[in-house]
């Protein structure tokens, strides 16, 4: 766990980025700020977690259907900045492999997979390491990864998703929400874990989800 206001997160990358985090009831952070848990890929394993949306609208969506599946609203999406990485990390011994979440996985119907109480992510890792003496690291997203996602994104014709970044990203809460829950509506969902693996993202400019098969395994790439 870490705080969620008592500490910063600063970063490069080519988009903003986003995390899913949920408030532990009765914990406390640093100077009595609330505790918080961040979304993870996968349980387990030295250095797991947390998600890392490229996108603020799939951030969303994925809070959305994780409070859907739980019955009730602790997830919630807020801006990297405001989470507390170094302190993560810090939790985790010195290093964490950030999974670089960039679109959901589907069935061949192109109904998104819920496993295990949340939907399932593709996604690539990212893995920082930083030693004790450093307070205050600038963690660099390497631009190699979004050249490889931004090639993913073309190959299932997603085009324009990244071009709808920006406005997502300047939209109010209240707007967002409305969004959100349109874009729900429509989605159909799936228990049931395809034997051959789909991935979609929903293109708000087309007003409609885009996905394909994949052409190579979820966990396709690890940078360090």
């Amino acid at each position: 766990m870490t705080s969620l206001t008592a500490s910063t997160t600063d970063y490069f990358s080519p988009f903003s980025l986003w995390v899913c985090v949920r408030r532990q009831a009765g914990a406390a952070g640093a100077a009595g700020a609330p505790a918080v848990e961040p979304a993870r890929a996968a349980d387990g394993g030295l250095g797991a977690g947390p998600l890392v949306f490229v996108s603020r609208l799939h951030a969303h969506l994925y809070a959305g259907l994780r409070n859907r599946e739980a019955g009730g609203n602790a997830w919630q999406c807020v801006p990297l900045q405001a989470f507390g990485l170094r302190e993560y990390m810090r939790s985790l011994g010195g290093r964490v492999d950030c999974e670089l979440a960039y679109g959901f996985m589907a069935d061949e119907a192109g109904a998104l997979v819920i496993a295990d109480g949340a939907p399932a992510v593709r996604f690539i890792e990212l893995t920082f390491e930083a030693g004790d003496d450093i307070d205050d690291p600038t963690f660099s997203f390497n631009q190699w990864a979004f050249e490889f996602i931004h090639a993913e994104w073309l190959r299932i014709g997603a085009w324009s998703f990244h071009v709808s970044f920006e406005a997502i990203d300047e939209m109010g809460e209240p707007m967002l929400a409305r969004l959100g829950e349109a874009v729900l509506v429509q989605t159909p969902l799936t228990r049931v874990v395809p034997q051959r693996e789909h991935w979609a993202v929903y293109d708000p400019r087309v007003g409609r989800w885009i996905g394909a098969a994949a052409s190579v395994p979820v966990h396709a790439l690890t940078l360090h």
